[in-house]
């Protein structure tokens, strides 16, 4: 069985109500350290995207482990 990775990451879709962002989707990623005792996310990125990469941008964060913490500008 693998070693677990010490960070994993969630991506949680958040409403986007303003009518100026029509055809983009919004949220953040969560990532969480194992070590952690809180139980809550040690760091969140918020994005908006263009709605057509949305599954693309799930497909690629959420659910995954890093033994590194993300450096996000």
């Amino acid at each position: 069985m693998p070693k677990r990775k010490r960070y994993f990451f969630s991506v949680i879709e958040e409403g986007i109500q303003n009518p100026k962002f029509a055809g983009y989707k919004g949220g953040r990623i969560e990532v969480y350290d194992r070590k952690s005792k809180s139980g809550y996310a040690c760091y969140e990125a918020r994005f908006l995207i263009p709605q057509e990469f949305i599954d693309i941008f799930r497909d690629t964060w959420d659910f995954k482990e890093s033994d590194k913490m993300p450096y996000i500008i």
